[in-house]
């Protein structure tokens, strides 16, 4: 029996040395253009993708993730924008690396949402480990993290039902991943003078439905939200309205030419702790899985909002490296 056991240990060893190396997520954001658009770009900022994705496979990432909103919905870009950014993966296909992503606001037009099933929405068949879905909603497991994917658009209540699927999700799993992340497009709050969040136009909206997301996330182990929309870079703190959870969250810089001015911050009263904040810059993001902890690291470059020429690689510069808190 000893024998068999050291035998045993002995065949695990690749995939636990596999489930505690470190590894990377690349992540960036809004990839869809403004108007005056670069020929055949069918609403896709073509350029800022390529120049980024060169970015990234210097990293040797595990995997991509878009935070919504592919491709815009002016001219002929609703109808072929979502194949042309799924063309645009062809270089992380060539290297083995798979793209994951959820829809934004620019990609919820109804006909889009079959064209994203079709498009992105990872199977089993593609070799996806732990594989969940629920409508347009979906989980996936990658080593020690399992990475949930919410759709646009939700409801408070729907968002309560989708913390409650998470939470379930991870509770009767027979081993449950250290790590637990989720990557919407709209934001948990909202520093923009529009005022636009998950919970409606006001960051205190749905407060009943917000106390249980967050419980329910922070029960199933998150710490992390990862979001887009806002066209700017903002790193936070945030806790719930009845001020017994909290969540760190990221709104990723635009990877497109459309950018938003410096908002109005919100008082000091508010319930967000702000990190860091930048504007007028693209960007894109590495998160850094180890064993016990996460690290965000920020790559940036000038912004001018107006072509789709993008920025050149030697733009590019790190920002302070941030260590999510894992209490």
């Amino acid at each position: 029996m000893k024998y068999l056991a050291l035998f045993l240990l002995f065949l695990l060893q690749p995939i636990l040395a596999e489930d505690t190396a470190p590894w990377k997520i690349a992540i960036i954001g809004d990839t869809h253009d403004s108007p005056k658009r670069m020929e055949g770009s069918e609403g896709v900022a073509v350029n800022f993708i390529k120049t980024l994705y060169g970015e990234i496979l210097k990293h040797n990432v595990d995997m991509v993730v878009q935070v919504g909103d592919m491709a815009d919905i002016e001219g002929s870009a609703p109808v072929k924008g979502l194949t042309k950014r799924k063309e645009l993966n062809n270089i992380l296909r060539e290297k083995g690396i798979p793209f994951y992503a959820v829809r934004g606001n620019h990609d919820s037009l109804p006909f889009r949402a079959e064209q994203f099933r079709e498009l992105f929405l990872p199977t089993r068949r593609q070799g996806v480990q732990g594989l969940a879905t629920r409508k347009l909603n979906y989980g996936i497991r990658h080593k020690n993290a399992s990475l949930y994917f919410m759709d646009i658009d939700l409801t408070p209540d729907q968002l309560v039902d989708f913390s409650a699927w998470v939470k379930r999700n991870r509770s009767k799993a027979n081993t449950v991943p250290r790590h637990c992340l989720v990557f919407t497009h709209r934001t948990l709050q909202t520093p923009m003078q529009f005022r636009e969040c998950l919970w409606g136009r006001y960051n205190d909206s749905a407060a009943e439905q917000q106390n249980i997301f967050y419980r329910n996330l922070r029960d199933a182990g998150v710490r992390f939200v990862v979001t887009g929309h806002l066209h700017a870079h903002d790193l936070y703190i945030i806790t719930s309205p009845d001020g017994k959870n909290t969540l760190t969250s990221l709104i990723c810089a635009p990877a497109g030419n459309k950018v938003l001015p410096i908002p109005f911050l919100p008082p000091a009263k508010s319930r967000v702790k702000t990190l860091q904040y930048r504007s007028g810059i693209t960007a894109y993001y590495i998160l850094t899985i180890y064993p016990d902890s996460m690290t965000l690291d920020t790559y940036a470059a000038p912004n001018n909002g107006i072509t789709d020429e993008g920025p050149q690689s030697g733009e590019f510069h790190k920002l302070n490296s941030y260590a999510i808190p894992m209490d």
